[in-house]
């Protein structure tokens, strides 16, 4: 696609600090980091958002993100990491190719990678039910006396 930063960086348009490549996904140092080590794993293939990855990418691309996780806690001594991703421009995904962010951490580096949220004060059985369907989970697996 060519009007995709990502989709440019993998055909070599445009430049990255590439720390790992694949059969089917890349990733290189953020060019705007949040954090020291800020990493993005991509597929190779211009794909939007979470839903629209087939099992196979799924699975590859966390493989990447296990090894390029273990790659930056190495090479920066890093204590951990945060792994983040947004499926969709409603969920803040800022470009249209699927990303998923790798944040290295240190203890007491005073980072707080986790949204703040309101809290939700719906009827979460009303969730439940919307989402299990009627018919699709078996008896057995439902509602243990919660």
């Amino acid at each position: 696609m060519s009007d995709c930063i990502f989709c440019d960086i993998i055909a070599g348009r445009a430049p990255a600090r590439i720390i790992h490549r694949d059969d089917s996904t890349i990733a290189f140092l953020s060019a705007d980091p949040e954090v020291r080590g800020h990493a993005l794993v991509i597929p190779l293939e211009h794909i939007a958002t979470w839903p629209e990855l087939d099992e196979t990418l799924v699975s590859d691309i966390f493989l990447a993100v296990r090894l390029v996780s273990q790659q930056l806690r190495a090479g920066l001594s890093a204590d951990s990491v945060n792994i983040l991703l947004a499926g969709g421009p409603e969920a803040g995904q800022s470009i249209g190719h699927f990303h998923i962010h790798i944040l290295p951490r240190w203890s007491g580096d005073g980072v707080d990678a986790w949204p703040i949220l309101p809290g939700y004060h719906g009827d979460i059985d009303e969730n439940f039910r919307a989402v299990v369907g009627k018919g699709e989970i078996a008896e057995d697996d439902v509602n243990r006396d919660l």
